[in-house]
């Protein structure tokens, strides 16, 4: 994801959410550990959310471009192309064939 077109203070508070929902997420691999932040060094905690803001980011790259392929029906073709005009249609396999009638 490009932010370097938008407004500056649009990827200002970008940025802001991403680092709250980073520090968050080690917040919460810490208590799982049963650690503090008090346990671990400033540097160490500053590249576990540096980490974790990559993660993010990186997921919300993921899902943008998921966005983008269905909206634009991109994997419908894309299942159409591979001959798969039942799973196009959301009739994967059949599920029915193991009930007994």
């Amino acid at each position: 994801m490009d932010l370097t077109k938008l407004p500056k203070h649009i990827k200002e508070k970008y940025d802001k959410k991403v680092r709250g929902k980073a520090i968050k997420r080690v917040q919460y691999d810490l208590n799982k550990a049963n650690k503090s932040t008090e346990d671990i060094s400033d540097t160490k905690l500053e590249a576990m959310v540096a980490h974790k803001e990559k993660e993010i980011r990186a997921s919300h790259k993921e899902k943008t471009w998921k966005y983008i392929a269905a909206f634009t029906g991109i994997s419908f073709m894309s299942n159409i192309l591979r001959g798969n005009i039942a799973g196009a249609f959301g009739f994967g396999g059949d599920d029915d064939e193991d009930l007994d009638a």
